[in-house]
């Protein structure tokens, strides 16, 4: 591995020479998705130059997929491997001794640190999903969800499955079957239903003590439930959204494209953990993020995503649920 990754620093560092934009390989790191080289651009080399032989660079190094950003002083390229390693959650939550309460495991960062999501803090509260197909979505809801039934009871955490188009995996259905409120909603009726009856807990409940269980709102699809269940589920779930954190209630949601038109602005306003796999384009990418340049259209696939929160950004590869 010493020797490939030193070969590839040699070759980046020829094509900056040879473009005229001398830098220097100073440093890296290999990840589950991606091997990261950090740059120390030489005196006159400007930062748009590097980034503008991005293609050169991957034709060297021989991988399409190459992604260059600014990394503090540094720059970063990200060069996808060819043989990933998986970040499995049994593996992932067998490292993890003392995880607070109603905290997901969400997979690995950049640094090699197991990423988490408290539930109950004011920045996650409610979670976003969104990527093409292939990106991972379904992979990493799993994974959240079984993640917190591990460590919960069914008396502590509840979940309520939205499903309409019947794509829930047995073995995922049997993971978390005791911890269903109610079986899994997959006729529009059935989840105009479930999402009312949501709504009527929430306001039923008391914020002066923990409320119990827990309960967390999956929706497989929400642009679709969005668009099938129609004013009356826009509607349900973006109370969900703006009050649901106090009174123990949070919504978990995957979309491909999250657009204000497709699951309404004040919905979308009210999720404000962003994680975004691979999407097609850089407004499709922003559109997610909810923030400019966030270079999720760049990202590998497969789990590799971004986790988006205000301002802040980390990359990680997804846990996968096994």
């Amino acid at each position: 591995m010493y020797s490939k990754l030193s070969r590839t620093a040699d070759r980046i560092e020829a094509v900056l020479r040879e473009r005229r934009a001398p830098a220097t390989v100073v440093g890296g790191k290999v990840m589950p998705g991606f091997v990261e080289m950090l740059l120390r651009p030489s005196p006159g080399t400007k930062v748009n130059q590097v980034k503008a032989l991005q293609a050169d660079i991957a034709l060297a190094v021989g991988n399409s997929n190459v992604r260059i950003s600014q990394s503090g002083t540094h720059l970063a390229i990200q060069i996808a491997r060819e043989k990933r390693e998986p970040v499995r959650l049994s593996s992932l939550m067998g490292q993890l001794t003392d995880i607070p309460r109603y905290t997901a495991v969400l997979g690995l960062s950049e640094d090699g640190a197991p990423l988490l999501a408290r539930l109950s803090s004011p920045d996650v509260g409610h979670l976003l999903i969104a990527g093409t197909t292939g990106s991972g979505k379904t992979s990493l809801a799993h994974s959240i969800l079984l993640s917190l039934c591990d460590r919960h009871r069914p008396r502590e955490l509840g979940l309520i499955v939205l499903d309409p188009k019947n794509r829930e995996q047995d073995d995922f259905s049997k993971a978390v079957a005791k911890h269903l409120l109610m079986p899994i909603a997959r006729t529009r009726e059935e989840v105009i239903g479930a999402v009312n009856k949501v709504v009527d807990a929430m306001e039923k409940r008391s914020t002066d003590v923990e409320p119990l269980p827990r309960i967390v709102v999956y929706a497989d699809e929400l642009a679709d439930l969005c668009q099938t269940g129609g004013d009356a589920v826009i509607e349900a779930f973006t109370r969900i959204a703006q009050r649901g954190r106090e009174p123990g209630i949070h919504l978990l949601a995957c979309t491909q494209k999250p657009s204000a038109k497709a699951i309404g602005s004040l919905l979308k306003a009210n999720l404000p953990l962003r994680l975004v796999g691979r999407v097609v384009s850089a407004e499709d990418a922003r559109m997610a993020a909810g923030v400019a340049g966030c270079g999720a259209e760049k990202l590998n696939g497969c789990g590799d995503f971004i986790a988006i929160t205000g301002t802040k950004s980390i990359r990680f590869q997804a846990a996968l649920p096994i």
